[in-house]
């Protein structure tokens, strides 16, 4: 079930960037992130997803058996949300978007859901490369080997207008939790 949530929300945000991005320009095309490690079916189906469309959808993919959990792939869309390019943060973890103004208890609920292994749903204060502020609406959720151990985590980001509840929908990270919750 959550599955055909998440590739209904999935269609509803391609675009057409034959007519954004030149084929010819290497810079633009993204790269897909294609797992070292063996996953669960329904993972492989999420991450196709996501990697259909990566220059729409920001997304981050960490790996928790190295120290401190670091980044190993961000999607294009990443870099658009954020001004952060592949080179600035591979091997460091997503807490550079944080900062002064960001809620601790946010940050703990990320870290108790981290620590848990367990998603998370966040609508939190965060920084750009260029030091503006943009409020993210964040999803984590892990990624599962075929016997259901922990392989990745995987972070998806919607810039929204404000803090708060009553947004969540716009991120295709919270459809994809409405399996678990119907």
């Amino acid at each position: 079930m959550k599955l055909g949530f998440l590739r209904e929300w999935m269609s509803l945000i391609q675009t057409n960037n034959e007519e954004e991005c030149d084929e010819n320009d290497d810079t633009i095309k993204a790269k897909s992130f294609a797992p070292e490690k063996r996953l669960c079916e329904r993972d492989y189906v999420i991450l196709d997803m996501l990697n259909s469309t990566p220059e729409s959808v920001s997304f981050c993919i960490t790996d928790p058996h190295q120290p401190d959990n670091p980044v190993i792939h961000i999607s294009s869309g990443f870099t658009k949300l954020t001004g952060y390019e592949f080179d600035d943060i591979v091997g460091r973890n997503c807490r550079f978007l944080q900062g002064e103004k960001t809620s601790p208890a946010d940050v703990k609920r990320i870290s108790d859901a981290l620590k848990s292994e367990e998603e998370c749903s966040v609508n939190l204060l965060n920084y750009k490369k260029d030091g503006t502020e943009f409020v993210n609406e964040f999803y984590l959720t892990q990624l599962r080997t075929p016997n259901q151990e922990l392989a990745y985590f995987i972070g998806v980001q919607a810039a929204v207008q404000s803090e708060g509840p009553g947004q969540m929908p716009s991120n295709p990270g919270w459809v994809y939790t409405l399996g678990n919750h119907v």
